[in-house]
């Protein structure tokens, strides 16, 4: 089975610093990849990287077996390759519903006839946001802002999730109703995911495959 997502020895550095040395993974279509790995190991560049965020100093990454290496970050999302951030960055001033629209119009730039709207309830709908989609998203709690930024990330009807420290400082309620979100995704939708985090137990539940990044390298890969 080609790999739906296939990095070979990715490389990046910042200021001197080698941050990404030489790393090499897959994932193939629908599969669960956790990405566990210490503050400073560089799990966050390598979203980055994979999700065309930034460029690779060395290495090549293909997907559905097309190489998209230079290509841009929203190129990719429209490709259907979706990252959410560890760092929310909603729109202040949008409502929720404003908000999923602008990820929509990105992913699908020339809907027809009522196409978009109806795209967006149904995003909400899934993302359990329907309720408040005409709240500004300034106004929303932490565990409201990272059902926005997977509902923005689902537009792009994904083939593949890259999920940067999406369940951090969220309660136990919120992170059990954001795992079954994802758990759905995959079930129904069939898209794989990159789930980065720290925290092992939460990957080790989740995850079908854990892959260890320490000093920017893949030290260890675990099957689960």
């Amino acid at each position: 089975m080609t790999a739906l997502l296939a990095a070979t020895g990715i490389g990046k550095s910042f200021d001197g610093t080698r941050v990404l040395d030489g790393v090499t993974l897959s994932i193939a279509p629908g599969e669960t990849v956790g990405l566990f790995g210490p503050n400073g190991s560089g799990k966050t560049t390598l979203a980055n990287v994979l999700s065309g965020l930034l460029l690779p100093d060395e290495g090549s990454i293909a997907f559905e077996g097309r190489y998209v290496t230079r290509l841009p970050l929203d190129a990719r999302y429209r490709l259907g390759m979706a990252r959410t951030f560890q760092i929310p960055h909603p729109y202040p001033s949008l409502t929720v519903h404003e908000a999923v629209r602008v990820a929509l119009a990105a992913a699908v730039p020339r809907p027809t006839g009522g196409g978009r709207d109806e795209g967006i309830e149904e995003i909400l709908s899934r993302s359990g946001l329907f309720d408040q989609r005409f709240v500004p998203c300034a106004s929303l709690s932490q565990g409201c802002l990272r059902r926005l930024e997977f509902a923005r990330a689902l537009a792009c009807r994904p083939k593949l999730l890259i999920l940067d420290e999406l369940f951090s400082a969220l309660s136990a309620a919120d992170e059990e109703d954001l795992l079954a979100l994802l758990r759905a995704a995959n079930r129904e939708g069939g898209a794989a995911y990159l789930l980065i985090s720290h925290n092992r137990m939460l990957l080790s539940s989740t995850c079908r495959r854990i892959l260890y990044l320490e000093e920017g390298r893949i030290a260890r890969e675990r099957t689960v």
